[in-house]
């Protein structure tokens, strides 16, 4: 999903590792210490999570320890020239420390989103295949449903199967005449009415794979049910846009 691949982009593996090598840790009792260099302590518990995350067995343990002494190194060698005191890497903490916390958030309300597509959603969507569609999107969101068939706004015709996914979803759950609501993203949301629907000239039906249309009809809802939480955290939320004098 589109908003999960922007954070994953941000959150790096290397980043990680790197970052956190500088933050303090507890201090290595003397019996658990595994390697020393220059004065800085590597436990042996430290050895063996590092070993365990990188997949390194147990008889190589020799390129273990050269690997992480080469990082200490690193590490102590970008201590000594101060570029954990410059500005940029305390903004790579913070940018880390917040996408983190973006991840983490998005990981977790994603978990607790439950849909699946039943065989009314499915026999909706492939009725509309081979079929051409007018549906307009609508200047504003109609308040009732009176409102709907005088609505004004920007009117489109197309085969089904040219549009977007998320469009598609959205208009196979109507009958002509009615409308939905799509969320973009956190940002915007918008009506789509459905005018009319009308067969496809020279439509070649092929073999429709029920199970794959639930899943991709699935996932779609999955994501307007996470883009209609991300919208209802802005309209909740106090937001001032400043003037920037020039």
């Amino acid at each position: 999903m589109k908003y999960l691949y922007i954070i994953l982009a941000i959150v790096s593996l290397a980043t990680t590792l790197s970052l956190l090598s500088f933050l303090p840790g507890k201090k290595t009792s003397q019996d658990d210490i595994a390697i020393t260099i220059n004065g800085h302590d590597i436990g042996q518990g430290a050895v063996a999570s590092e070993g365990k995350k990188f997949g390194y067995h147990s008889e190589q343990q020799a390129e273990l320890f050269d690997t992480l002494i080469t990082r200490e190194l690193l590490l102590q060698e970008a201590q000594r020239q101060a570029i954990d005191k410059e500005e940029s890497f305390r903004e790579s903490l913070k940018n880390y420390y917040e996408n983190s916390l973006i991840k983490i958030l998005l990981d977790r309300q994603n978990s607790k989103i439950e849909a699946a597509a039943n065989d009314a959603d499915v026999d909706n969507y492939i009725s509309f295949l081979g079929k051409i569609v007018t549906f307009t999107r609508l200047d504003t969101i109609p308040d009732s449903a009176a409102e709907i068939p005088a609505a004004k706004g920007l009117t489109n015709t197309a085969l089904f199967t040219d549009l977007a996914m998320p469009v598609r979803l959205l208009l196979s759950s109507l009958k002509p005449g009615q409308f939905a609501i799509k969320f973009d993203t956190g940002t915007e949301k918008y009506a789509l009415r459905l005018d009319a629907v009308q067969p496809a000239p020279d439509f070649i039906a092929k073999n429709i794979d029920r199970r794959h249309i639930a899943e991709i009809l699935a996932e779609q809802q999955k994501e307007q049910q996470m883009n209609r939480w991300l919208s209802e955290l802005k309209q909740k939320a106090t937001i001032t846009i400043h003037n920037q004098q020039e």
